[in-house]
């Protein structure tokens, strides 16, 4: 273990270099609303934008997303992991909060992506912001695989046996397509109405595990849960590709990310038994050296699948 995890570590530090200057323009742009968010908090007499980032559920997050990257890094990954990764993930951050309010990851992805266009850049929002946000710069979609509960959940239920006949994948320019108009009209509608679109739709409202509501809201919200669970059985992770709007900010932050998975293809004989293997639609894009790879959730199975070691996941593509 200490033979692959210390040139793991050496390697990461020399490729911060890579990641340093978006991450440093970023803190640079964010830095004058952090202040005016501190100031304003502590005028209110509220918590600040430090008391959330260093609580306690960021720790866990950062901690649970930097051992599912090192899984991936020392080839260790498999079904009996990612199965123990997955449950881990949703019994810490989308049932354990029910006894211990402090883990739950509030506000969620999808309430820091949308909130802020309805009630401003508050220090709660801009915290979960940092956290995903600066996860993602480092290594790609390495939240949204790893720790966020609501994925979680989806990838369990679709890793469900006995109906591997029934899976669909749909296109990553069919899922984003839809996904980023959805978002579009979230923020048309926000900026006209101050009203949000998301909040009808947004399965992060599960895990609050909170069902007084009158009975229209409450009969929507049950089919939304059927329908967005149901698909989950059939189609890779359909919350996440479809309407998760942190899925699109994720995304963008994955073509540029250091540590991601990696095409060499030398190494490759065409075989298409990875295109096979994989549940998302970003091995497509990643064999075919496409300029914008689809969402890669690190499920791990394209890696696993190849024979040659065509695919891995690291820091640079090999020669």
């Amino acid at each position: 273990m200490k033979k692959v995890l210390k040139p793991f570590l050496l390697t990461l530090y020399k490729n911060m270099k890579k990641v340093l200057k978006p991450f440093l323009l970023t803190l640079f742009v964010l830095f004058p609303i952090i202040l005016f968010a501190q100031e304003e908090i502590k005028h209110k007499g509220g918590a600040s934008y430090l008391d959330f980032l260093l609580s306690s559920k960021y720790l866990y997050v950062v901690l649970l997303t930097v051992a599912g990257i090192t899984i991936f890094y020392i080839r260790k990954v498999s079904f009996k992991t990612r199965l123990i990764l997955m449950s881990f993930s949703f019994l810490l951050f989308g049932v354990v909060p029910v006894f211990y309010e402090s883990l739950f990851i509030t506000p969620s992805p999808v309430c820091s992506t949308t909130k802020p266009f309805l009630y401003g850049l508050k220090p709660q929002f801009l915290a979960t912001l940092t956290v995903i946000l600066g996860l993602s710069i480092v290594a790609g979609k390495s939240f949204c695989g790893t720790a966020c509960p609501v994925g979680a959940l989806q990838e369990l239920l679709y890793r469900i046996p006995g109906l591997k006949n029934f899976k669909k994948k749909i296109s990553f320019k069919t899922t984003n397509t839809l996904r980023l108009v959805n978002y579009a009209v979230f923020l048309v509608v926000a900026f006209v109405f101050g009203i949000s679109t998301i909040m009808y739709i947004n399965l992060f409202d599960l895990i609050h595990w909170d069902f007084e509501m009158d009975a229209l809201n409450l009969a929507s919200f049950v089919l939304f849960l059927v329908v967005i669970l149901g698909a989950a059985l059939f189609v890779y992770r359909p919350f996440c590709y479809f309407i998760c709007p942190m899925g699109i900010y994720t995304w963008l932050l994955e073509q540029v990310s250091p540590l991601k998975v990696r095409f060499n293809k030398s190494a490759c004989n065409d075989c298409g038994v990875c295109k096979i293997a994989s549940p998302c639609n970003a091995i497509e894009s990643i064999v075919g050296e496409n300029k914008l790879r689809g969402d890669c959730h690190l499920c791990g199975d394209c890696i696993k699948s190849c024979t040659k070691d065509a695919l891995y996941y690291g820091f640079k593509n090999k020669q």
